[in-house]
């Protein structure tokens, strides 16, 4: 609307009047979205909390930053252990996420700060636990939780009364959120293990899909191999207990061109998958042999020997020997070996590692982009080390 300029004070009392309105609206905004808890958010979606910056008004201030946080709550026991089941709320103040369920089970995992213990909290997670969430998703209504081996972090978790209160607080702070109904908890991916653990019987419905197997093999690309821009190329059931899923990196300037594609074998286990191997057309591991049970893994000691046939970008084949215990991956020795750099030729090298602290590694041959390093392909022979610690 066009005001008449021959009343120029009428325009600035309008002016004046709107920026005002504008100042009052954004700061009970601000206050209607900070006050109250709510039902708390779903996980994957942040928390209402306080935004990382306040907008200027029309007067021409400048944006007002403020800490971006959000608040979580985890849940503890507190005073008397008669009833293991009960637990009440903690408040803690977090960076701001969208994966609002992982930071509250973090901060669970952390347990009891000093100050909430003076006053009379209690939990059997501690500093020795934290750090212990691999990962958390949320699928149909189930909240699944995975961590690393907390068997001999709290051991009295096994007993009755530790079974309960371990799962007290465990589920009623996984539980808070309005899209979690059940919960499905594993240990290193191993959902029968965590509840032999506690001497329970797995939740129903947790027997292993397709959808399980490619989480699985995209993990172990991921975490042991070190690949990245993975994108999923297909996976099917080769028997009723061996699974094959696809992978093919993405390369290239923009990471839109598919590179080559490395296929995950994996067998089914109760309630998940155990990764065998990984192959790939253009490198082909002889020595040491593949297997797939336990008792038929090569046994190798350093130096280990490698043989087969490759096609690669200039013959280069890398080869790194690896092991993998409680989450964490070590690598024990690196080296090259040099197959075909037009056709498949053959290769053999000798790759010397340091000595191991587990039964079983991984000997990883895979193929380096030119164009950045990155691994663009895998082949992956489990084996057995020969001697521990000597």
């Amino acid at each position: 609307m066009k005001l008449p300029t021959r009343h120029p004070w009428l325009v600035a009392a309008v002016g004046v009047f709107l920026a005002v309105a504008l100042v009052l609206t954004s700061i009970w905004l601000v206050v209607r979205n900070d006050s109250g808890e709510g039902t708390p958010p779903p996980a994957g979606a942040p928390a209402a909390t306080s935004p990382s910056t306040i907008p200027g008004t029309s007067l021409g201030a400048s944006p007002r930053t403020v800490p971006a946080t959000m608040t979580v709550k985890v849940y503890f026991h507190r005073g008397a252990a008669d009833d293991p089941t009960k637990v009440v709320a903690v408040r803690r103040s977090v960076p701001s996420s969208s994966k609002v369920a992982t930071a509250a089970l973090t901060q669970l995992l952390a347990g009891p700060t000093a100050a909430e213990r003076s006053a009379g909290y209690w939990s059997l997670f501690s500093s020795a636990t934290a750090g212990m969430l691999r990962s958390v998703r949320v699928a149909e209504s189930v909240g699944y939780a995975d961590f690393r081996d907390l068997r001999p972090v709290i051991p009295s978790a096994g007993s009755s009364a530790g079974t309960a209160a371990f799962l007290a607080e465990l589920d009623t702070t996984f539980k808070q959120f309005g899209n979690v109904r059940r919960t499905v908890y594993s240990l290193n991916g191993d959902v029968s293990a965590f509840y032999e653990w506690l001497q329970l019987s797995p939740p129903d419905g947790t027997m292993p899909t397709l959808a399980e197997a490619q989480r699985v093999a995209r993990a172990f690309l991921t975490d042991v191999v070190g690949m990245r821009s993975l994108a999923f190329a297909g996976s099917r059931w080769r028997s009723d207990f061996i699974a094959t899923v696809d992978f093919r990196t993405r390369v290239g300037e923009n990471k839109t061109t598919p590179g080559p594609l490395s296929r995950v074998v994996l067998g089914k286990s109760k309630t998940s998958f155990n990764v065998y191997g990984v192959t790939t057309d253009t490198i082909r591991v002889d020595r040491p042999a593949a297997a797939i049970t336990p008792s038929d893994l090569a046994v190798v000691a350093s130096p280990l020997t490698i043989s087969g046939e490759a096609l690669a970008f200039e013959g280069a084949v890398n080869v790194r020997v690896v092991q993998v215990g409680n989450g964490t991956v070590r690598q024990l020795g690196v080296g090259h070996v040099t197959g075909g750099g037009d056709v498949m030729r053959p290769f053999t090298g000798q790759i010397s590692f340091t000595t191991p602290s587990t039964d079983t590694g991984w000997v990883l041959a895979t193929e380096l982009s030119a164009y950045n390093g990155a691994i663009t392909k895998v082949t992956a022979v489990r084996v057995a080390f020969s001697a521990l610690g000597g």
